[in-house]
């Protein structure tokens, strides 16, 4: 997950951390290298995520609150009326485990 500037001030004022605290804890630089990214878990996971709940969600970067809607990956259904379905049923379940193919 790539984070902005915007990402990390919001990041660090909600944690009670000096964005260079938040950088040291919780960010790796990105596979692009020219970028941070929120560190994952050894199963991938995000760093922030606790069972299906964000601990961070009142101030979760950009592409956390813009996913599904705004993401567009080669290949990806992003704009077909099935991914839309899928979406729906994704928010609907919390963002559980819906298969979104």
């Amino acid at each position: 997950m790539l984070l902005t500037q915007e990402d990390i001030v919001a990041l660090a004022s909600y944690l009670g951390l000096s964005q260079e605290e938040l950088i040291q804890r919780y960010t790796v630089l990105a596979s692009n290298r020219a970028q941070l990214s929120l560190a994952e878990r050894e199963d991938g996971v995000c760093v922030f995520l606790d069972g299906n709940e964000c601990r961070v969600y009142d101030a979760r970067p950009a592409q956390c609150r813009d996913f599904p809607s705004k993401w567009s990956v080669s290949g990806c259904p992003a704009r077909s009326r099935e991914f839309a379905v899928q979406s729906l049923l994704w928010r609907r379940i919390g963002g559980g485990t819906a298969n979104l193919r």
